[in-house]
């Protein structure tokens, strides 16, 4: 009996575990939890048999002193909990790692000569494992391992080969890489300590370096990448699953277990691909990552439908704010409000507005895919009322229609509070929560009001490079200053004290909607916090900015972006 391989996972496979956990605990889904569990419990049941067949042939030993004692088919209880531990990691690190992808934008389907390519590759392995076993002596331990893992692999290649090959390669090449240098790591120093040895007469005898032999670190590789494989066939269920829920009208948990993802899957497997559909998913996603950190990180929060849902929506206020900003001219400008106004009337009458052949390709294609069974029109229409708002502005004629703090708040309630209504909407209606309040509506139409004080706060140069002040003319009066000021010199000092004001109007609109946000279903309450408060990260990275070095549009780093998610998902 002796603690060497009990204090290996205590020193070195353990702690990157606790370390993940801690880090990504706020994020865990019961998805996360359903897809980890059944894959280890794949994992353990598919080595064990093979595993024990290595040490009762004697190509693995471990020494008396270096094991607890206890056994499971002759397998140390220290070995079966190493597959527990390995697939646990690589597994989390996979998950931590593809999080920000929406996970249906990659099941178009890839050139079929590329399956073919990877089922021979497989096979060929596959026959020298076998002729590696047959052949033994030095070829033995290289044989069982390539043999062993070659059907798993082939199995999990046919069943998601196309959504591999989707995936960004970058991502996945990391997830098997850094367990795999990891551990190679890890076994160098317990080959050195004789924690387990491998008998000389079963393996070639060539070291990848120090103590570790080939056939060691051809193991961690494969397992790893089998680990890896694993969990990209279950992403390519899910997706599929949340493909057919963002694809099919009613009532979805928001939150689905995997029993029902695989239902779901199961049901619609074989069944054609809408490509157009995906193809647009994917131009969404891409606009939102180029153009809306905020909006992209906040969705990816949330699961299922609901998460593809809010892209779309997302999407097509940023096409639609792009189109009215990049205008020529004001009365193209007017032009493109004008047929959002139609075509969303066709739409949510249920007429066909792929024919419409005034409207720009972009507005029309992502008005075809707002989600309008779990939408109601208003919000939108009020949307358009602000970026009329905007077109209103003429600064050669010194007309500024921000003349009150009324009218501040009445246009931000059209820009953003709209958008806050329709994200709740979009939520109730995902969840089949119908019994919302109406005093939740208010807070969220505040919330979206509080935001926008934010963006105008931090856009106040790059409005003016389009002659728009957003500052109420009766507050600048008071600082003797008029609009047609602000757009000439839009990094005065003096404005530093408005942007303040505008920011202190955005907290008090934030603390006064604190409780209405309680009230939400918790799955839902974090995923809004964390957008929520990514805005409000801005707002406070403005408040110590100097603004007349402020250049282009403030963006939060990534490691900021995530600390504000993790503390926003901590306080439900």
């Amino acid at each position: 009996m002796g603690l060497d391989y009990l204090l290996v996972h205590l020193t070195y496979n353990i702690p990157p575990a606790v370390v993940m956990t801690i880090a990504y605990w706020p994020f865990f889904t019961k998805l996360d939890l359903y897809r980890i569990s059944t894959l280890i419990t794949i994992a353990v049941l598919s080595t064990i048999p093979w595993d024990s067949c290595l040490i009762e042939n004697q190509i693995w030993t471990y020494q008396p002193d270096a094991v607890l004692g206890p056994a499971i088919w002759s397998i140390p209880i220290e070995e079966v909990f190493f597959f527990i531990i390995q697939t646990y990691n690589t597994s989390l690190l996979y998950i931590i790692l593809t999080k920000r992808l929406v996970k249906p934008m990659y099941l178009s389907p890839s050139d079929v000569w590329k399956r073919n390519i990877g089922i021979v590759f497989i096979v060929i392995c596959l026959g020298l494992g076998f002729a590696g076993i047959h052949y033994g002596g030095k070829f033995t331990y290289l044989g069982l391992i390539v043999g062993w893992v070659s059907p798993f692999m082939l199995i999990q290649w046919l069943a998601a080969w196309s959504f591999m090959l989707r995936l960004p390669c970058r991502d996945i090449l990391l997830v098997i890489c850094i367990p795999t240098a990891y551990l190679w790591c890890v076994d160098t120093i317990a080959l050195g300590n004789g924690t387990w040895v491998i008998e000389k007469n079963t393996k070639l005898d060539i070291q990848l370096w120090g103590w570790l032999d080939i056939e060691e670190a051809l193991f961690f590789l494969v397992t790893n990448a089998m680990i890896v494989m694993g969990q990209m066939a279950t992403d390519n269920a899910i997706a599929l699953a949340v493909y057919n829920m963002a694809t099919t009208d009613g009532k979805v948990s928001e939150c689905p277990s995997f029993g029902q993802l695989v239902t779901v899957f199961i049901e619609g497997h074989g069944k054609p691909l809408d490509l157009a559909f995906i193809n647009a998913l994917g131009d969404a996603v891409e606009r939102l990552k180029q153009q809306s950190q905020s909006m992209y990180l906040g969705s990816a929060m949330f699961v299922g439908r609901l998460r593809i849902d809010l892209i779309f929506l997302y999407s097509f206020c940023r096409v639609i704010d792009d189109l009215v900003d990049e205008a020529p001219d004001r009365n193209t400008a007017h032009t493109v409000v004008q047929e959002c106004a139609v075509l969303l009337e066709k739409r949510f009458a249920g007429e066909d507005i792929s024919k419409f052949a005034l409207a720009h390709p972009l507005l029309l294609s992502s008005i075809e895919r707002l989600p309008i069974d779990r939408l109601s029109i208003e919000p939108l229409q009020g949307l358009l009322k602000g970026f009329e708002t905007d077109l209103d502005f003429d600064a050669e004629n010194n007309t500024f229609p921000i003349s009150t703090e009324k009218d501040l708040e009445r246009y931000a309630f059209h820009v953003a509070g709209t958008i806050a209504k329709l994200v709740i909407e979009l939520t109730t209606s995902n969840i089949g929560c119908y019994d919302t309040h109406r005093q939740i509506l208010t807070a969220g139409s505040r919330m979206g009001q509080a935001l926008q004080y934010v963006n105008i706060a931090r856009d106040i140069s790059r409005d003016a490079e389009i002659h728009r002040v957003y500052f109420p003319t009766s507050w600048l009066e008071e600082k003797n200053l008029t609009p047609a000021h602000v757009v000439s010199c839009p990094d005065n000092p003096q404005l530093n004290e408005l942007r303040t004001r505008l920011l202190n109007k955005a907290d008090e609109c934030y603390r006064s909607t604190e409780q209405a946000i309680r009230e939400l279903p918790l799955d839902v309450q974090g995923p809004i916090r964390v957008t929520v408060e990514s805005y409000m990260e801005i707002g406070k990275m403005l408040r110590k900015e100097d603004l007349p070095r402020m250049k282009g549009k403030m963006k939060i780093p990534l490691l900021r972006r995530l600390r504000v998610a993790y503390k926003a998902l901590s306080m439900y």
